[in-house]
């Protein structure tokens, strides 16, 4: 720019003033492209200066590539055109040349050019970005130096100039601009003075790649940062559930529980529990949802046991009506009711000796659930409609999905009953929190299928990679259950190989619904609110802390802390 301050000296007052007026709109332009609110926009705003510096008819910015790499070839020339987009100014770089494209084209009605891959020389373009100096032409199609150039005859070019943009030593694109109907129409003074607002329109459009590429890596790094956080946050839920059901090291099972699939952290912690109440002869209470294989657990109990010789009894409580439950349990004398023409022993007395297993314990009714306490206190009977007392010797265990402290609380299960059947209990954990055992369950019913088929001219089936991570994503409210009968229908309906098709019905399954709405919650205190919901959470997970405070979202520490501010003991 000082050049043009040399220059004003030697010029006539009004080429002087002249100067001056251009030298001043060039720092206004540059003010305005430093702030540039929308950088976006700053290569139409940049052709803009530069079409009303020059007194061009229309102006083209050329840059590299945004797929290109450092080192790349001027555009060379050719004969012919590829197809372009209908302008360079709708965000799509258009490719000029290997490694370089037109960014903007613009007009002196400050419109975009359409089709501007069309209406560049990509010869001149190419020799100003190769040798880095500007190039001028006052009547193109007849400069002899141009005229054996392909691209200047077809576009019948007149008045053409072009000035590399440049950062320190290094050419990063060009500016070009013409006059297509004017020869002469550019000299000396406004070759220099369209480099000079070159070099600013250069570091103006650096300072935005560069303020592009800062966002670039802080887009990465907050990404990266998030990966890292969810990855800790993984390993703390596996350290939370690590220590509410760590088995150590080096501890082996006792006995071998072939009935029960998968050797998970659950299902091993859960087996560590029956192996220490295996020997003994108080009652078990197994507690799970339906379908977990609570009566699998309780014949793997009974089977390795002290009474494994004797029988297994189970019954299932809620099946039978209340009525029928009575005399199924304890037996009948002849007369007792219509229909009993002599005397039938009932199940505890079947279960003599052994385990008398009752699922689903509590579905019994009050009545009967008296007469079975003194079975368990007294060790005697009377059979439906008989005065003798009899004698049994079994272990009973029982089996339940519903949460026994709530019925007793709510008064429709005995206190003194729930007690002395809950003298152990087991959790039986759900599939969805044993996700891991999930392929070797699927393996084994596979195999069993096709033990129970060994008629049919046919092999086992394999089970593709996606069809088994569908399997795992599901929740699985039926559990093990569940599982079982859609591996059948997908043995039934599938081939050799079973794909995810025949699993796409499969879905995560939506945890259960909170039982008031939100209107509800209007009017009560926060901290109430609060000390419920982590009420429940507790009971939900049996009292395990570290479950809970995963099931809400909050760090052990905090929730431990929360517990302590609202009083809450677990």
């Amino acid at each position: 720019m000082f050049r043009f301050l040399k220059r004003s000296g030697a010029e006539s007052p009004a080429a002087d003033d002249a100067m001056r007026s251009a030298l001043a709109r060039i720092l206004e332009l540059n003010k305005e492209m430093a702030r540039a609110p929308r950088p976006e926009l700053l290569p139409d705003r940049i052709l803009d200066a530069a079409i009303e510096l020059a007194g061009a008819e229309r102006g083209f910015l050329i840059q590299r590539s945004p797929a290109a790499g450092a080192k790349s070839s001027p555009p060379a020339e050719s004969g012919s055109a590829p197809a372009e987009p209908e302008s360079a100014a709708d965000g799509d770089a258009v490719e000029v040349g290997q490694g370089w494209a037109v960014v903007a084209a613009r007009n002196v009605d400050r419109e975009n050019v359409k089709k501007a891959l069309r209406k560049v020389s990509r010869s001149i373009t190419a020799q100003v970005l190769e040798s880095g100096q500007p190039l001028r032409s006052d009547d193109a199609v007849n400069d002899d130096a141009l005229s054996p150039r392909q691209s200047v005859t077809e576009l019948r070019l007149r008045s053409v100039l072009c000035v590399p943009l440049r950062v320190g030593d290094e050419v990063r694109g060009c500016l070009y601009v013409d006059n297509r109907f004017a020869q002469g129409k550019f000299d000396d003074t406004t070759t220099e003075l369209l480099e000079s607002f070159a070099d600013q329109a250069a570091l103006a459009l650096e300072r935005v790649r560069l303020l592009e590429e800062n966002a670039r890596v802080l887009r990465s790094l907050e990404i990266a940062n998030a990966e890292l956080k969810a990855a800790l946050a993984e390993q703390s839920k596996a350290l939370d559930s690590l220590s509410e059901g760590f088995v150590p090291s080096g501890l082996e099972l006792r006995y071998k529980y072939p009935q029960i699939i998968g050797r998970g952290r659950a299902v091993t912690a859960m087996l560590m529990v029956l192996d220490r109440v295996t020997d003994g002869d108080f009652p078990v209470l197994f507690y799970g949802e339906s379908g977990t294989g609570k009566e699998l657990i309780a014949r793997a109990l009974h089977q390795n046991g002290p009474r494994r010789a004797a029988p297994f009894v189970g019954v299932n409580c809620g099946a039978i009506a209340e009525g029928l439950l009575e005399s199924e349990l304890f037996g009948a004398v002849k007369g007792a009711y219509t229909g009993a023409v002599k005397d039938r022993a009932g199940l505890i007395e079947a279960a003599q000796g052994g385990v008398l297993f009752l699922d689903e314990i509590g579905e019994m009714s009050l009545s009967l659930q008296a007469k079975l306490l003194r079975v368990l206190q007294e060790k005697k009977y009377r059979r439906v409609g008989g005065n003798d007392e009899l004698s049994v010797d079994v272990r009973v265990v029982s089996a339940t999905h519903r949460d026994l402290s709530r019925e007793v609380a709510e008064g429709r299960f005995r206190e003194d009953l729930y007690y002395r059947l809950k003298v152990v209990q087991v959790e039986a954990p759900p599939l969805r929190e044993r996700r891991e055992d999930i392929p070797v369950l699927v393996e084994y019913f596979l195999a069993k299928l096709h033990e129970e088929q060994r008629g049919a001219a046919r092999q086992k089936p394999s089970v593709t990679r996606e069809c088994l991570e569908r399997l795992m994503a599901h929740d699985w409210p039926g559990n093990v259950r569940e599982l079982q009968n859609e591996i059948t229908r997908m043995y039934a309906l599938g081939g050799d190989t079973l794909g995810p098709e025949l699993v796409s019905h499969l879905s995560k399954s939506p945890r259960s619904a909170p039982q008031a709405g939100v209107k509800s919650l209007v009017g009560r205190r926060m901290e109430d609110v609060e000390a419920e919901l982590i009420r429940a959470t507790l009971e939900a997970t049996g009292g395990k802390r570290g479950e809970a405070a995963r099931i809400l979202g909050i760090p052990r520490r905090t929730f431990y802390n929360r517990l302590k501010a609202l009083g809450i003991d677990p």
